[in-house]
């Protein structure tokens, strides 16, 4: 059964879902979030690793980090705009394990 559900879903394409910054908070497809819901943000830039992601913590931790791949958006660009709004997180340095090993696992 597992099998079978992976076979469909490596045959869908992937779900684009828009993204965008503004000076009132994160829009990530139709969820909008303020920036106050968020304790920091980390961007990670690693292209030898693919990796080029924006990570937001929220300040509720039941609620789980928001992972957004930044794709053809500039990492600097980024970082620069958010640190007017919210701490950044420069202790992280890594993808979150979770992501490590879905990367690993390809789920």
């Amino acid at each position: 059964m597992t099998t079978i559900v992976m076979i469909i879903k490596d045959s869908q394409p992937p779900l684009i879902i828009n993204f965008e910054l503004g000076p009132e908070g994160v829009k990530v497809g139709p969820h909008f979030y303020d920036y106050d819901e968020f304790k920091n943000f980390s961007v990670l830039y690693k292209p030898k690793q693919s990796l080029k992601n924006l990570y937001l913590e929220h300040k509720n931790g039941l609620k789980p980090r928001l992972s957004v791949p930044l794709r053809r958006m500039d990492a600097l660009t980024v970082r620069n705009f958010l640190i007017q709004y919210l701490d950044e997180d420069l202790d992280r340095t890594e993808a979150p394990l979770s992501e490590q090993l879905t990367k690993l696992l390809k789920l």
